[in-house]
């Protein structure tokens, strides 16, 4: 009688278990709720964590990539703790690929080649001068005050997945592309 009961149990879990792994069908717009206790918000799929929301806060979708969704928060903020530049904030961060090459001329030519659709990581690693070439060009962590004015300046304006138009010093040609 035990084993049946068991056995019953199980097929009962089996044929339940295609709600539980059954995929969330998401589209723009829609209206959805955080389930667990608290989830993580994060500026890029596996990125750094902004914060925690709690269970029941409301959200609409803007985009799916992979298992991760873009959402937009719905809430209100005091408006005196709002600043329209990001980078100004103390302690803000960002992260960044970078190519640095001495001509003008190679730096136009590689930014028709990312602009064509190139992969960033592979010029850098092939093309760039810079210390962080052999990384894909990954400037890793960067806080404002890390970099020159005008490459800060730059990366301030950039929108996560831009890449900058090309920007001259006195170490040669510099293209950013943000990615966090």
């Amino acid at each position: 009688m035990r084993k049946v009961f068991l056995a019953m149990l199980i097929f009962i879990l089996i044929l339940g278990s295609g709600n539980i792994f059954a995929q969330l069908k998401i589209q723009q717009g829609d209206e959805l709720y955080v389930k667990p206790d608290f989830e993580n918000l994060r500026l890029s799929p596996n990125g750094s964590v902004v914060c925690r929301l709690p269970q029941g806060t409301r959200v609409i979708a803007l985009a799916e990539q992979g298992n991760w969704v873009a959402v937009q928060i719905v809430g209100y903020i005091w408006k005196p703790s709002l600043s329209p530049d990001r980078f100004s904030i103390k302690g803000y961060t960002i992260r960044a690929l970078h190519i640095l090459v001495k001509t003008e001329e190679e730096a136009k030519e590689i930014k028709g080649l990312l602009d064509g659709g190139a992969d960033f990581k592979q010029l850098a690693k092939e093309r760039s001068i810079g210390p962080n070439a052999k990384k894909g060009g990954d400037l890793g962590v960067v806080t404002k005050g890390d970099l020159m004015a005008e490459l800060d300046n730059t990366l301030s304006k950039l929108k996560v997945g831009e890449i900058s138009d090309i920007v001259k010093t006195k170490m040669g040609y510099h293209i950013f592309k943000r990615y966090e």
